[in-house]
């Protein structure tokens, strides 16, 4: 089971990626998800053997974490703010991402299980709203990552009622976590508030392998995610 918000986050790029919760609580229940499991309910570690000794270190840490029952995601939280505070690890990884486009780089990308990339979204661009239909963390490594979950009231055919639940605009040291249901939001970067974002998005499992939602909040519509469907990157 995993504690923790149900929520959104951006859709990424595809394969080849071309281009908050502040960590005292605050009124927001905590969310708990089953034990780093797939939605079916299956448990897989990744391996380590070849990556960087940060990365070694965070999923170690991660297996441990998913290896009860219950996955706190304060604590999954907690250690993606420790990553996002190595700044000798991500600086370097950060300079390879251009700084006018959106993308990132892939840090972990198993078939099924947790995936992390370090992403990037410019000034001004800010993800569509969607589910993920596994728990997520977004953490910034630097700038502002503005993030905004979404209550779904109520569908009907095309028609979507969404009620903003939490907006913040969350800096290193901030993040946010979601499981489903609640896990329908956007993030991005929102003019006036700060530098665009790099932020370290960590995934319960591969998002793709799942049917999905995208959301319009201003005009009331959804639609439907087929498996394998990234949706549109951006508003």
């Amino acid at each position: 089971m995993v504690r923790g918000w149900p929520g959104t986050c951006s859709p990424l790029l595809g394969d080849a990626l071309p281009c908050a919760e502040r960590l005292s609580r605050d009124s927001a229940p905590v969310p708990r998800a089953r034990a780093g499991a797939f939605e079916e309910g299956t448990a897989e570690k990744v391996s380590t053997g070849a990556l960087p000794g940060p990365l070694r270190h965070f999923l170690a840490q991660l297996d441990e974490l998913r290896s009860g029952d219950i996955l706190d995601m304060d604590q999954v939280g907690r250690l993606l703010v420790g990553l996002a505070a190595d700044e000798e690890y991500l600086a370097p990884l950060i300079a390879q991402i251009p700084a006018e486009s959106p993308g990132g780089k892939w840090l972990v990308k198993p078939d099924r299980g947790p995936r992390l990339v370090l992403f990037h979204r410019p000034e001004g661009m800010m993800a569509c709203t969607h589910s993920h239909h596994c728990w997520v963390g977004v953490a910034p490594v630097r700038g502002v990552e503005t993030h905004q979950r979404w209550h779904v009231v109520g569908r009907e055919g095309g028609r979507a009622e969404l009620r903003l639940a939490d907006d913040r605009a969350m800096h290193r040291g901030d993040v946010a976590t979601l499981t489903p249901p609640g896990d329908v939001h956007n993030h991005g970067h929102v003019v006036g508030t700060g530098p665009s974002p790099y932020s370290l998005i960590l995934l319960g499992d591969n998002m793709y392998l799942y049917e999905r939602e995208e959301y319009d909040p201003e005009r009331g519509t959804w639609r439907r995610l087929a498996p394998g469907d990234e949706g549109r990157s951006h508003r």
